[in-house]
């Protein structure tokens, strides 16, 4: 019957002809080749039908296949389900695209044989397949373990676990955590062992070996992932239908053969046995896990005084330690002295002659320690704080930042200082007004050291100052550093202390006597050139010269009060000259008939363009002697004197002004001035200015001066 069915099928052109061939074979052959021939033509129908009605929803997938076959419907499709994807994958007439078969095209067995081409190449290239094989295992060793970076201890120090897949382990496997990785292709599992062995108790390495398992099944796989990924690509996209169809079942051959090799490997991995340093195997329910106790273990073995430093709150210790706090490793629950935490102990005897920041963090970061930065800093700020190190360079504790660290050299204090001795430092600084609190002494010496370079600067200088005081008790200080400082202010302590009362009272002194000392410079300014006044600045020039200013009895305000009262007796005089020259003025004025003509507004115009108002006399004030002063700013004795003498003349030039007012054609002649000494030299005279208002008259009126 089927062979019948299969000659209709021909004759209406529903079966291809190789098709039909193979079936008239397999029809007459085992039970297998019956079956795969009933199959093939069951998926030729199937997608016969598929394509003409898909409303149907009649798919050729290996349920459908198999239903269809079905004998006895009584025993159902179960038998063939299990029986059919071999058949049908070995089938040359069919291919699987996704879940549904399809009957083989030209088009098909053209990317068919390009497949088996490239897996036949495959076959012959060991060392690819090798290759691939070594990358797989690297890659699903990443996917499995994960990340291999551990947050150590309680103060979560960051460590790296790397893996190694190459035949030997790096130089530096003693000082870093390391996965050694081989596998049972290139290795045995009893060599692994041995090597474990070998590397010893103190070995932090952990050794992973995973074993050769389906290594047939997984070459097979490879070389089937190989050659679809290579066919894909040399083929590339096609145009036709049947190219798409093509294209679509070498996907699905790569899918199938990716997800069977991913399987093999993972089961590979799942086998994997991992070793200490020293032999000893890990249990755990999986790699990653394995992996991740043996790196904790690991780290033990590399950092073995990991434990002295792994507390959180470094960073706290350092941030207080720099304020000055003398209690700062309290923020790690250690409240004794700085010197005997183990840190600062470790650090302390591994300072020796002197070692830079950068120096001691990589000693205490490396192998055998591995402590944090913060821990490391916070170590380095304590003991400068509390003067049990230096720096160098003389930075202070307070100055030092946290980026500075790596390139200061700090060296051991071979000066100590006592408790008793601090306490005597703090008061010292207190009486210089200097507020320092415990193992604050070091930062606040250089404040100390300013405060009395200023007491001293005020206890002296430039004349008639006393000369600045010198101190050997501070220059000792001044030029120390550390605990040499604090030692010199206690050993120095007495000189300083009277030194401080020295010269806050010299300093309080001249700051009262300067005051009265500029006034009498600035008396002694206007003084200049006055004869009565030549023996005062004698005696000032004697105060400047022997430094008298501070002497008892104070010499300065009786010369203030011999200058105040000089410049009180010249002014009040000048004063007075004024007053008489401006009378006899105004009097010649009011005897003057062009001036007794004048309105009260032209000779107050008249005055005023001379200066001779009453507002224009000179403001003479003669109380103390800052109203002196005041005055000699406005009005100089000499000036004063000069204007007094030119009051005749202004007064003349009024009188000028007024007739002109009056007679706007009268000149102003002035009469010669001569010494008279016989009634022949007055004659003469007269002759002359006889002579002289002769010649004016003949131009107008004439105004004599």
């Amino acid at each position: 019957l089927y062979f019948d069915a299969t000659d209709k099928l021909l004759q209406f052109r529903m079966l291809p002809r190789k098709l039909h061939d193979a079936t008239q074979r397999w029809i007459s052959g085992s039970e297998d080749e019956r079956l795969m021939a009933r199959a093939c033509a069951a998926v030729y129908l199937i997608n016969k039908v598929s394509r003409s009605n898909q409303e149907l929803g009649v798919r050729p997938t290996l349920s459908s296949i198999a239903d269809l076959l079905v004998d006895d419907l009584k025993a159902g499709s179960s038998a063939l389900r299990s029986r059919l994807p071999k058949l049908l994958d070995d089938s040359q007439f069919v291919i699987k695209v996704g879940d549904e078969y399809r009957i083989q095209t030209e088009e098909s067995a053209a990317w068919n044989d390009e497949f088996l081409n490239q897996r036949s190449t495959l076959a012959n290239a060991t060392h690819r397949l090798e290759t691939e094989r070594a990358d797989l295992i690297r890659q699903h060793f990443g996917n499995v373990v994960g990340n291999l970076t551990l947050n150590h201890g309680t103060s979560m120090v960051p460590r790296t676990v790397r893996p190694v897949f190459d035949s030997t382990l790096p130089k530096d496997a003693q000082q870093q955590p390391y996965v050694w990785v081989r596998d049972g292709w290139t290795d045995d599992e009893s060599q692994v062992r041995a090597d474990a062995r070998q590397a010893g108790t103190d070995s932090p390495t952990l050794f992973v070996f995973v074993p050769r398992r389906s290594a047939d099944d997984l070459r097979s796989q490879l070389m089937d992932l190989k050659a679809a990924t290579a066919t894909l690509e040399i083929r590339g996209k096609p145009n036709t239908a049947e190219g798409d169809e093509a294209r679509a079942a070498m996907e699905t051959t790569r899918d199938q053969a990716q997800r069977r090799v991913n399987e093999l490997m993972r089961e590979a991995l799942a086998g994997a046995r991992v070793f200490q340093g020293g032999g000893n195997e890990l249990v755990g329910s999986n790699l990653g896990e394995m992996i991740r106790e043996g790196a904790t273990k690991s780290l033990a073995r590399i950092y073995p005084k990991f434990d002295m430093a792994d507390q959180a709150g470094w960073d706290k210790v350092y941030s207080r330690a720099k304020s000055g706090a003398a209690d700062a490793l309290k923020a790690v629950g250690y409240s004794g002295e700085p010197q005997n935490h183990p840190v600062c102990k470790a650090v302390l005897s591994y300072l020796g002659n002197g070692k830079s920041g950068a120096e001691i963090r990589s000693h205490f970061e490396g192998p055998e320690y591995g402590w944090s930065r913060d821990a490391v800093n916070g170590a380095i700020q304590v003991l400068l704080t509390g003067g049990l190190i230096r720096t160098v360079d003389g930075t202070a504790p307070q100055d030092l930042e946290n980026r500075a660290i790596g390139g200061t050299e700090f060296r051991v204090e071979a000066t100590t200082i006592s408790t008793m001795e601090r306490i005597q430092i703090r008061k010292l600084m207190l009486k210089a007004g200097v507020h320092a609190k415990s193992n604050e002494e070091s930062a606040k010496a250089p404040e100390f050291v300013e405060k009395l370079k200023g007491l001293m600067e005020r206890a002296g200088g430039d004349v008639p100052r006393p000369v600045r005081p010198q101190s050997d008790a501070l220059e000792a200080v001044r030029l120390s550093s550390g605990n040499d400082q604090l030692k010199a202010m206690v050993n120095n302590q007495e000189a300083l202390t009277q030194a401080i009362d020295d010269w806050q009272q010299t300093g309080d002194r001249i700051a009262q006597r300067l005051p009265i000392w500029n006034t009498l410079k600035r008396l002694a300014a206007f003084a200049k050139g006055m004869p009565d006044a030549e023996v005062l600045l004698a005696q000032i020039q004697q105060v400047e010269e022997h430094r008298q200013l501070l002497d008892q009895p104070d010499p300065v305000p009786p010369l203030v009060a011999n200058l105040t009262q000089l410049f009180r007796d010249t002014l009040n005089g000048l004063d007075k000259a004024y007053d008489a020259q401006h009378q006899a003025g105004m009097a010649r004025l009011a005897a003057d008939d062009n001036w007794q003509q004048l309105t009260p507004e032209q000779r107050n115009d008249l005055l005023s363009r001379e200066r001779l108002a009453a507002a224009d006399k000179p403001v003479i004030q003669l109380g103390s002697t800052d109203e002196i002063l005041a005055t000699l700013d406005r009005v100089r004795p000499d000036a004063f004197g000069d204007r007094i003498a030119a009051l005749s003349s202004r007064f003349d030039q009024v009188l000028q002004g007024a007739a002109e007012l009056m007679e706007p054609r009268a000149k102003f002649v002035s009469l010669p001035r001569r010494t008279l000494k016989s009634d022949e030299d007055i004659d003469a005279w007269m002759d002359e200015v006889r002579g002289a208002l002769q010649r004016a008259l003949q131009d107008g009126p004439v105004i004599v001066g």
